[in-house]
């Protein structure tokens, strides 16, 4: 899959100039189905299509996996160049101009518990529903009245599962319900999922706050080319695991 993805951005490197000596130190926070660290992010293609896009530009690209504070903390204070995947929209930080994904979010829910949530937001109330930190709550489901449960710090997406299966929870709302409820995951048997369908959200990669315009502008245009040529989207749709036809439980 490597080199197809190669072959797919080689064309976006030809517009940065040449190669950088520099080395540029990237963060990575963990963003499931798109960045897993269980696997290890080498399999992630979100982590393989960053990878390819700056090594265009750069001699060294470091890697380091971050929590999601932890990573912003880190580029605050410069420790990184760029940190990703982020939903910026709630700290405000210094982005490239394009998402490199947009996620639409959703709840899941044990089978026998399932509420089809954009009919029926009103039966949310009163129920504690789990969010993971760092994942930014869409105001629908605030005002349904539901109570809000946060996650810890460095609490994995599939911790927030176990609460659900557990009984902590009625529901746990994901960023990406796809990853819980498609035909090869074993808790499709035991969870159902919907989506936030017409709330998609863009996912950044943040940069750091001091990084001069004309390193912003060459990290930029070479993401903006490779998009253009082939986006990470169109490569992550190529998953041969998620079916679109039958992963989601219809709202």
């Amino acid at each position: 899959m490597r080199p197809q993805l190669f072959y797919y951005l080689c064309l976006s490197f030809l517009y940065s100039g040449i190669v950088s000596a520099e080395t540029i130190k990237v963060g990575v926070v963990e963003y499931p189905p798109h960045i897993n660290f269980a696997q290890g992010i080498a399999h992630d293609k979100a982590y393989q299509y960053v990878d390819n896009v700056l090594k265009g530009i750069y001699a060294e690209v470091e890697f380091s996996t971050l929590g999601y504070e932890q990573g912003q903390a880190a580029l605050a204070r410069g420790e990184v160049d760029l940190l990703f995947p982020l939903d910026v929209s709630r700290s405000k930080l210094r982005h490239l101009s394009k998402p490199l994904f947009r996620s639409v979010p959703g709840l899941c829910f044990k089978k026998q518990d399932y509420i089809p949530i954009l009919s029926a937001l009103r039966r949310l109330k009163g129920l504690s529903v789990g969010v993971s930190a760092g994942t930014r709550v869409l105001p629908v489901l605030i005002e349904s009245g539901a109570r809000i449960d946060i996650l810890h710090s460095g609490e994995s997406l599939n911790r927030g599962i176990e609460h659900l299966l557990s009984g902590r929870y009625k529901a746990f709302y994901h960023p990406n319900p796809m990853q819980v409820y498609h035909h090869s995951n074993p808790l499709s048997k035991k969870l159902a999922c919907t989506k936030f369908y017409g709330h998609p959200s863009g996912v950044y990669i943040a940069v750091e706050r001091n990084m001069g315009e004309q390193q912003f502008t060459l990290i930029d245009k070479a993401f903006s080319h490779a998009m253009a040529d082939k986006s990470y989207e169109e490569i992550f749709r190529e998953k041969k695991y998620i079916n679109e036809g039958s992963s989601l439980v219809s709202p």
